[in-house]
């Protein structure tokens, strides 16, 4: 039997407790050997809720002083470009969440540091790990290869504003949040006016999940070819030519979330939907097949019903221990940034020539 990977956490708030120490406490295939918070307070409470066996002030304390062989860190995005690159450099695993940073220079830094230094990045959009966009992205290349209900044309997705987190709780120390040993934030993109600058990083931090999991679905690049002058949706275009469409904010759920991804094909329909991510459960699949007049059919599709943020501790683990491959690598990333500039880019444009 293979060793247990020895896993360090850098960040102790409230999705470094919920969304994942909580899983992978719960994983037998890892041992939590160190958690690096700058609140002692909080970081001995959740060290003893969570069974992590040490705690140490910041994360470099952590690499000298710790035998850890992956790290799990979960911090502001803002501070990555300034935290992530140690990890790698020591040779650790990391899996942070979303999105890789702010600015795309840096974004391509630290992909090719992860490379270099030959360790795996897994960028934390725990979309791609649940079971239904991993059956539904498997059910629409073998709709593509076969062509049994013709080409794949549109892919529509639906997102508007919802209660993301519901009500979960953490523990908490009422300590001020640290800054991490007085690491530099990463600063917005400054080829971007002020304005620009503050829509990109809105964007970055709400619809990014989307701009990932349009491309994993897909299995393809794309381009954002126009976006409404009220922000409400966006349209792109992939590499094979599927027409792609975001619709942001078509209206407000104020009590309830909805997140849906249908790949339209000539003579049928693949459907994903999505729950909140707190919300401890899988999303759900189903399809159409229209071939011929008179004769349809649409079908729920049975998946698993795991949480996909703890299918994603549990991946990350099996990429660790070499069982199977990374789903969510750096380098996607880093394109997921690159859509976001394109947006920006393109709402400005249409604002203009309204």
């Amino acid at each position: 039997m293979a060793a247990k990977v020895k896993l360090g956490f850098v960040g102790a708030g409230y999705m470094g407790q919920l969304a994942h120490l909580a899983n992978y406490a719960q994983l037998p295939d890892c041992e939590l050997v160190a958690l690096a918070e700058g609140r002692p307070k909080l970081a001995e409470l959740v060290a003893t809720r969570y069974g992590v066996a040490k705690v140490y002030p910041d994360h470099k304390t952590m690499l000298k002083e710790a035998d850890v062989e992956a790290v799990v860190a979960i911090l502001p995005y803002s501070l990555h470009d300034a935290i992530i690159p140690d990890l790698l450099k020591a040779g650790k695993h990391v899996i942070t969440e979303k999105p890789i940073c702010c600015r795309v220079a840096n974004a391509k830094k630290i992909s090719k540091l992860a490379k270099k230094n030959g360790v795996i990045y897994h960028v934390g959009y725990m979309k791609r790990c649940d079971p239904a966009s991993v059956r539904g992205k498997a059910m629409i290349a073998e709709w593509k290869k076969s062509g049994e209900c013709g080409p794949l044309r549109y892919l529509r997705v639906t997102m508007p504003p919802g209660p993301w987190n519901l009500t979960a709780k953490c523990l908490s120390s009422g300590e001020p949040f640290p800054g991490y040993d007085g690491q530099k934030w990463e600063g917005l993109p400054d080829d971007m006016p002020e304005a620009d600058a503050q829509l990109y990083n809105a964007f970055i931090n709400y619809y990014i999940h989307q701009i990932n999991l349009i491309r994993y679905l897909l299995g393809e690049d794309y381009k954002v070819t126009y976006a409404d002058p009220k922000g409400v949706t966006f349209t792109a275009m992939s590499d094979s030519g599927v027409v792609i469409v975001l619709e942001m904010a078509p209206y407000q759920c104020p009590d309830h979330w909805e997140e849906t991804y249908k790949a339209c094909f000539e003579k049928g329909w693949i459907q994903v939907d999505l729950p909140a991510p707190l919300q401890q459960y899988s999303g759900s699949l189903a399809c159409f097949r229209g071939a011929e007049k008179y004769k349809s059919s649409e079908s729920r599709i049975y998946v698993n019903t795991e949480w996909a943020m703890f299918e994603q501790a549990r991946m990350f683990v099996a990429e660790v221990r070499g069982e199977q491959p990374l789903i969510s690598p750096s380098e996607d990333a880093v394109k997921d940034l690159e859509v976001a500039v394109q947006y920006v880019k393109a709402l400005r444009a249409s604002q203009k020539a309204k």
